[in-house]
């Protein structure tokens, strides 16, 4: 199985490498062989290679970098979505999948428009969607989302005074994930992980029992309850 780490020094803030690092794990524990693909600014990207895509969050002065290279590749890349390819957008990445970012255009692959915001909205947060079951993370961002609601991914069930920003959380497109929770979300999110997993490895899938992060998910979401 091959995985594709898009623009892995450009789009590299907090770690968020980490998801695709430990979902590499998670496949070689199904008995899958893996390998990662690192594509940079310029490398020639045939999306249709990968069986999964993933891209994580970076400065604004980045983002918009990243949005400009990956414009060249816009109808792939719609290609690969209507087909169920399986793709993570994770931070601000997200946002390249809108209509717009501040009023420049960028992807249109999901209708939503982003605008960047005097205030900063951070803190920590607990999201649900029926499908996946709760959520945990933390989001740090200085932006607001208007529109998607036909594809939104997640509803707020607990989230710090600060994020006043937006009525639900990140949005779904077929098999394309795209969420501002950073963290990473699926090293923090043993359930949101396998949904992933079981999207790429489909029937072949085994029950693992991973006990230690499972262990760490629960205490973080009981303590984020009781705040």
């Amino acid at each position: 199985m091959k995985l594709l780490h898009l623009y892995p020094n450009l789009m590299n803030l907090y770690g968020d490498y980490g998801n695709i690092l430990v979902l590499k794990h998670h496949l070689i524990d199904q008995g899958i062989s893996v390998t990662i693909d690192r594509k940079e600014v310029q490398d020639a990207i045939d999306f249709s290679q990968y069986d999964f895509i993933y891209m994580g969050s970076g400065t604004e002065k980045n983002l918009m970098v990243a949005l400009e290279d990956l414009k060249k590749y816009k109808y792939h890349l719609e290609n690969e979505i209507n087909k169920g390819k399986v793709i993570l957008f994770t931070g601000n990445a997200m946002e390249l999948l809108g209509n717009s970012i501040d009023g420049n255009k960028a992807l249109e692959i999901i209708d939503f428009n982003t605008h960047t915001s005097e205030k900063r909205f951070t803190g920590d947060l607990i999201v649900n969607n029926p499908s996946i079951g709760d959520v945990i993370g933390f989001i740090n961002k200085s932006t607001t989302i208007e529109g998607g609601f036909d594809n939104k991914l997640f509803d707020y069930k607990f989230k710090d005074n600060n994020l006043v920003d937006n009525e639900y959380e990140g949005y779904r497109l077929k098999n394309l994930f795209g969420t501002h929770i950073i963290g990473p979300v699926l090293v923090k999110n043993p359930n949101f992980m396998n949904t992933i997993v079981k999207l790429l490895v489909e029937d072949k899938y085994q029950e693992i029992n991973y006990e230690y992060e499972q262990k760490a998910y629960e205490i973080s979401l009981s303590q984020l309850y009781k705040r």
